[in-house]
């Protein structure tokens, strides 16, 4: 404590701190405002130094080739570029063990061999304005050579003016390692063994999610499949082990139509319920649609979008908007409980060449539409012309013939013909049919009103029923036959 003269005390004086130097005494440099230097350690600047070309090879590799899907793709597109029309992929357990992709196209050259697998080297194209007349699937020339640092590839192949095929084996620069002569028919076959066995991560990932890997490669090929309906396409696996049996899950005939394709894929029943597509979608952006859509009835939609294929100029791309802009479309007139919300499709967008981007993603399924609001409007426009006849559309299930036939499709249009007419006209060798009818209302001479019955049950138009008299194609529904009643008029 201090004393009365505010003095401190000898004992108070001895516990006060001392400060220390460097405290007592500033640096002569140190300004008063200037903060205290940091006592941590300065790091030297790094030096900016070129990647290694091995390791540029190897990083730029694992982006063009993402997944086994991608792998396999970039192979098909290649055969099909070579005009293939007979496309055979041979997969060993689930192909992590090896991807073979045979084809019958015209092969490549003895002497751009060596040429095939560097980097950026392309017969496709020559210079950057080439890609507004681009006509093939690829063009960068990355494929090959990406699979080289991925894996262990090798090639035989042979052209019409060879006397016999040259098998080559590349290392993983893409440098050719040996050579030799093979017997071959004209074509290609690119074998690839041990995917991704370069990048350890991916290849556990692979190794962990296969049968996964497997569904989306499968995928892939039904894109392909789809869009060239007259190329023959085959897809087999074989387990592990010499003797495993080899399963076919994919095969094609290449007859050239498409409802037969989808058939193929899809099966017969879906392709039944398919309608066929050749639209004008507007003069403003000049693009063309063609392909086939579910019809807009209960049943045959699906309860997921995964029958959904798009394409631009024959290339699988993914265009989220157009299939959101499907998918809108065909719940307003396909309105159903049974769980059917969304319509299978297969749908190629033809547009001019040098209306699109898609030089955007490595593996080329982003495209950038130029005029794509335009676009757009034209698909709402061209969906909407196809379904909406179904939502005006019912099946009147009326009576057979007195003798028991069975009605036809001329006596279904006169007894609509009729039923339009009124009741004064609808004679019993029409009424029994199958009509169709419209939610409307039409006067006669007198000023009386026909007031057309809707209460009907809906069922698509093509059924055709049996029924035991003519008489009772109105009580078949609950329902006496029309009547005009005097309404007041205006």
């Amino acid at each position: 404590r201090s004393d009365r003269t505010g003095q401190l005390s000898p004992s108070e004086v001895m516990a006060q701190p001392s400060p220390s130097t460097d405290e007592a005494r500033p640096s002569a440099t140190e300004g008063p405002d200037d903060p205290a230097p940091s006592t941590a350690l300065q790091k030297e600047a790094p030096s900016i130094r070129p990647i290694g070309a091995s390791s540029i090879h190897r990083i730029c590799s694992g982006q063009v080739v993402l997944d086994l899907a991608g792998a396999v793709k970039e192979l098909v597109e290649n055969a099909l570029d070579a005009g293939a029309t007979n496309i055979e992929v041979r997969l060993r357990d689930h192909g992590q063990e090896s991807v073979e992709v045979v084809d019958n196209g015209c092969g490549v050259k003895s002497d751009d061999l060596a040429m095939m697998t560097k980097k950026y080297a392309t017969s496709k194209i020559r210079d950057f304005g080439d890609l507004d007349g681009l006509a093939s699937f690829g063009f960068r020339g990355e494929a090959l050579s990406s699979l080289c640092a991925l894996s262990d590839l090798s090639v035989a192949t042979r052209t019409a003016d060879d006397d016999a095929g040259t098998r080559v084996e590349y290392d993983a620069e893409g440098n050719v390692r040996s050579r030799g002569v093979v017997a071959r028919a004209v074509g290609t076959t690119v074998t690839v063994q041990n995917v991704f066995v370069r990048l350890p991560v991916r290849r556990k990932e692979l190794a962990r999610n296969v049968k996964r890997e497997y569904g989306k490669l499968l995928n892939v090929l039904q894109a392909y499949a789809l869009v060239a309906p007259e190329t023959r396409i085959v897809c087999s696996h074989q387990g592990r082990g010499k003797n495993a049996p080899r399963q076919t899950a994919l095969n094609t005939q290449g007859g050239g139509s498409l409802r037969a394709a989808v058939a193929t894929v899809f099966g017969h029943k879906t392709s039944s319920a398919m309608l066929e597509v050749r639209e004008d979608l507007g003069e403003g952006c000049g693009a063309r649609l063609a392909g086939m859509v579910s019809k807009a009835s209960p049943g045959c939609g699906r309860g997921a979008g995964d029958r959904q294929f798009f394409f631009v100029n024959g290339r699988p791309v993914d265009l989220p908007k157009a299939a959101r802009v499907c998918n809108e479309t065909y719940r307003q007139y396909n309105q159903t409980t049974s769980g059917t919300p969304f319509p299978c499709v297969v749908l190629d967008f033809r547009l001019p060449t040098d209306a699109y981007d898609v030089n955007v993603t490595p593996d080329k399924r982003k495209v950038l539409l130029h005029g794509e609001s335009k676009v757009l409007a034209g698909f709402r426009a061209a969906l909407e012309k196809i379904w909406s006849p179904s939502r005006y559309t019912y099946a009147v299930a009326a009576a057979g013939a007195a003798d028991g036939s069975e009605t036809t499709r001329d006596d279904a249009i006169g007894a609509r013909d009729a039923i339009a007419g009124g009741p004064s006209a609808a004679t019993p060798a029409l009424l029994p049919s199958l009509a169709r009818v419209k939610r409307e209302r039409e006067e006669d001479d007198d000023g009386m009103v026909v007031a057309q019955p809707v209460d009907v049950k809906r069922e698509p138009a093509e059924d055709r029923v049996r029924g035991s008299a003519a008489a009772s194609a109105w009580e078949s529904f609950g329902m006496g036959a029309p009547s005009t009643t005097n309404l007041p008029t205006n």
